[in-house]
């Protein structure tokens, strides 16, 4: 049953499958490498729409100090709770390296968006029934979650801010703790990171819905004999996560897709994810008919519009 949801996402599904490599592709960069696994795989939004539209869709990657200055005063850590609130301001006042991702621009229903940003464990439950990762993501509490790579690396993630309201006008903060274990270290290596991932949506003139995200992140290493080795080979290892966080946008244009035109395959499918709660289950399946409803008014408005045309 798996497998009917790859051709169902048939507009761009040779895209994701060609840049699939890249998803795993991280897992041999070392355990310092943590920050930019999280950023990859965890989908956390946040944010003003006509901010992130007016930056254009293809806007690049960087580094530059102006980005890390907006990013840090984006995060409003006067709402972070106390019990966090120091630990992120730690990494967001000396982080080892910061890297805000490409904004992406993607075709996508924006409830659909905001349900996944706010439930990453059920994306990546998703994924991993779909074979594309190993990773796994638990929800342990109503903001915390538990991950593993299956290759040394595991560490807590918990939503320490978030906004979210209508069309996919989103900010969630999120604070990470990582270890790994494992080659070439001799001894576990640790790191600390902030995420801040911001969306919004617009309806075009044809009544598609578009969603634009991006991503910033904040890595603090705990170890300042390797931070030399990660500022070197982050140009490098920054491409790759790039890559990741725009396959990760087309997976989620794709599932949306699907949900819009076969609905009853997202509803299979949210049976078989065993990680997740029954009430995250009904929400995506209810989401996923309200796409199909969407959908389906969008096709009708346009098979109105060509008779009229005739």
């Amino acid at each position: 049953m798996l497998g009917i949801l790859r051709p169902a996402c048939g507009r761009t599904e040779r895209k994701v499958r060609a840049r699939r490599p890249c998803l795993s592709h991280t897992k041999r960069l070392g355990s310092w490498r943590l920050g930019g696994f999280l950023a990859t795989f965890l989908v956390v939004i946040g944010g003003q729409a006509a901010t992130l539209f007016a930056a254009n869709a293809s806007t690049p990657s960087t580094t530059s100090d102006q980005a890390r200055e907006a990013a840090r005063r984006a995060i409003p850590l006067s709402r972070v709770s106390r019990e966090y609130r120091g630990k992120v301001s730690q990494v967001l006042k000396d982080p080892s390296i910061y890297r805000r991702l490409p904004t992406e621009v993607v075709d996508c229903q924006p409830e659909m968006f905001t349900m996944l940003a706010q439930n990453p464990e059920v994306l990546v439950e998703i994924w991993r029934k779909l074979g594309v990762s190993k990773v796994q993501l638990v929800r342990t509490g109503p903001n915390t979650l538990d991950l593993t790579d299956g290759m040394g690396t595991t560490g807590t993630l918990v939503i320490v801010e978030q906004l979210c309201e209508p069309g996919a006008q989103n900010r969630i903060v999120m604070y990470s703790e990582g270890r790994y274990e494992g080659k070439p270290f001799t001894r576990p290596v640790t790191a600390s990171c902030v995420l801040l991932l911001t969306s919004g949506s617009m309806q075009e003139t044809n009544g598609r819905h578009y969603v634009a995200a991006r991503m910033d992140t904040f890595v603090r290493i705990d170890r300042p004999s390797l931070e030399i080795l990660a500022k070197a080979v982050h140009p490098w290892v920054g491409k790759t996560t790039d890559r990741n966080f725009v396959d990760t946008m087309t997976f989620i244009s794709n599932f949306s897709y699907t949900a819009e035109n076969r609905p009853q395959t997202i509803a299979r499918l949210a049976e078989d994810l065993d990680r997740v709660d029954a009430a995250r289950k009904n929400k995506l399946v209810r989401i996923a008919h309200e796409c199909a409803e969407a959908g389906a008014g969008l096709r009708q408005a346009s098979a109105v519009t060509r008779s009229a045309r005739k």
